[in-house]
């Protein structure tokens, strides 16, 4: 896939004058002091998440290496290029639905969070990028945590967590772009961007609204999107007020089905869904996310942010059922929970606490096209609750890390209206502790080990074995709900980490333990949903390597 982009842009400037450059020297160094303190201010749930002094593998992408080479591509086929992580595109392009690895285990066992927002919705633990279009032209830098890594808000990390830090709108300067992209397989984006830069009353804001198109590589698989992302507040000496709206709408053609090898050999762009001269299956799909956040430093070592959020997300996919009848499935979810970390910083050692609590509600129903008949219409609700604290201690050259987090969920169904079962429910409870450490060798050489357990309730599809709706007939091969049991797994690393003026080095072992994993049986239901049950015991073994050599002053090899 090739593409091309222009790009406009501004940036405030000031008259060249000798008197003009020393005000603006002074201006500048003001303003820089005043920008790193808010920004301080404006990560703290970031920074509780991350947790710099961690004995864990992870890769960090600044924004520059996001935006190297980004002309629109899903979130995570950027995301591909840290060490264990695997990622595709339906499309068979770097559009439509697009999904990611780590150490081989699938999305929904990935924790992902935005500015310590948890993306993941609670019913199925995924998250579908593809809601949110253009969505990593407004992140500053993302984190890739392999393995239980440190305690999070939202869903289990089990296999590990992706946690997005948005730009920061109190640390750029004013300016703007507008930037239109066009690419292979008929491939357009338009985006455009405003940022007001930190004014003297101590307000700033970002905006930036995007479109994209493209026909996939894949017959039918094409996607046409828009998005937006807004966010901006009050930056004070020692409070931080900021509000934000995540919000996509997305149409895509479906391509999720695998093609034969002997269909593949006739056409590479083959999809079963329908190829070139026949009508596409679609879906269309919207989500919004809106958050307002405060912060406030009791000290200068101390800090205290509490987020409220709320999600709203529906939308439709068809499926033919064949004979001229079509299966119009339809969703609509809506959630809403409060974040809250106290971040404290000393000489020689740190501590965060943090807490969550989430309410979530799902609509699902099914009408059958072109008679508009209704089969069924059922609703799923979720709770969660959570808190952790985790500290470091310096002690010589070590760095002694201990985390500890107590989550509880609870899931309730309320079947169709007239179907002979009672209401199912159930409860989960986790303790997932963590503790290792970091030894310096030497001031370019750390060493590091950690050992971890996290624990994972079922998704709704795992507890129905599939099914969109239960009534009196699969009730009998589902319930009771606790049929499939919570998973664990238990993770041990040890690593090293060079760092030098050119070289970014870290090897990693891991040995990750499951019990009760949840793991797919290679089956699938009528609509392509993955099957799976209980397996006891299983495990994942490895060694992950990550270099980053800066060869010359312009050449950067990962």
């Amino acid at each position: 896939m090739f593409a091309f982009a222009v790009l406009l842009a501004f940036q405030q400037t000031v008259a060249d004058s000798a008197k003009a450059r020393q005000d603006s020297l002074i201006a500048d160094s003001t303003r820089a002091a005043r920008a790193s303190r808010v920004h301080r201010l404006e990560t703290v749930q970031v920074s509780a998440v991350r947790n710099t002094t961690a004995p864990i593998s992870e890769r960090t992408i600044a924004r520059a290496e996001l935006q190297r080479g980004y002309t629109g591509q899903e979130t995570p086929i950027l995301l591909a290029r840290a060490p264990g992580l695997t990622a595709y595109a339906e499309s068979g392009s770097a559009s439509n639905y697009s999904y990611m690895r780590l150490r081989g285990i699938d999305q929904t066992r990935i924790n992902i969070t935005l500015d310590g927002i948890p993306l993941n919705e609670p019913e199925d633990e995924g998250l579908y990028f593809s809601n949110f279009p253009d969505f990593a032209n407004n992140i500053q830098s993302a984190q890739v945590q392999r393995g239980v890594g440190t305690s999070t808000y939202g869903v289990a990390s089990y296999a590990g967590s992706v946690n997005f830090e948005s730009v920061p709108v109190a640390a750029v300067a004013r300016g703007g772009e507008l930037r239109l992209t066009r690419g292979s397989f008929n491939s357009s984006r338009l985006t455009a961007a405003y940022q007001s830069g930190l004014t003297a009353s101590g307000f700033a804001g970002y905006v930036r609204a995007s479109a994209q198109k493209t026909d996939g590589y894949r017959h039918n698989s094409g996607n046409s999107s828009n998005g937006w992302f807004a966010s901006g507040g009050w930056f004070g000496a020692h409070d931080v007020v900021k509000a934000t709206l995540l919000a996509g709408l997305s149409s895509n053609e479906q391509a999720y089905y695998a093609s034969s090898l002997s269909a593949l050999r006739k056409d590479r762009r083959d999809n079963p869904f329908g190829n070139a001269g026949t009508d596409a299956v679609g879906d269309r799909f919207h989500q919004d996310l809106a958050s307002l956040a405060w912060t406030r430093a009791l000290s200068p070592a101390t800090s205290v942010a509490t987020t409220l959020y709320g999600f709203d997300a529906g939308g439709w996919y068809d499926y033919p059922f064949g004979g001229g009848t079509t299966g119009r499935y339809r969703l609509h979810s809506r959630w809403g929970g409060i974040i809250s970390a106290l971040d404290w910083k000393g000489e020689a050692s740190s501590a965060s606490l943090g807490i969550h609590a989430s309410r979530y509600s799902r609509d699902h129903w099914l009408d059958e096209l072109p008679a508009r008949s209704r089969d069924y219409r059922n609703t799923g609700y979720k709770g969660e609750q959570s808190a952790f604290a985790k500290g470091s201690l310096v002690r010589g050259r070590a760095t002694l890390f201990a985390d500890l987090q107590l989550r509880d969920a609870q899931f309730r169904y309320e079947p169709n209206a007239g179907t002979p079962i009672a209401p199912p429910h159930t409860r989960w409870s986790f303790f997932n502790p963590k503790a290792g450490a970091p030894v310096r060798v030497t001031d370019a050489l750390n060493v590091y080990g950690s050992v971890g357990m996290n624990g994972r309730e079922p998704t709704r599809a795992d507890m129905f074995g599939g099914a969109d709706d239960l009534d009196s007939a699969t009730a009998v091969f589902v319930l009771p709900l606790t049929r499939v049991r919570p998973e664990s797994v238990r993770d041990v690393e040890t690593g090293l980490v060079l760092r030098r003026s050119t070289v970014h080095a870290q090897l990693n072992l891991f040995a990750m333990q499951f019990r009760n994993e949840i793991a797919p049986i290679g089956a699938i239901n009528a609509i392509g949903t993955t099957l799976r049950k209980n397996v006891a015991h299983s495990s994942r073994r490895g060694a992950e390597g990550d270099v980053v050599w800066r060869a010359a002053p312009r050449l950067t090899l990962l």
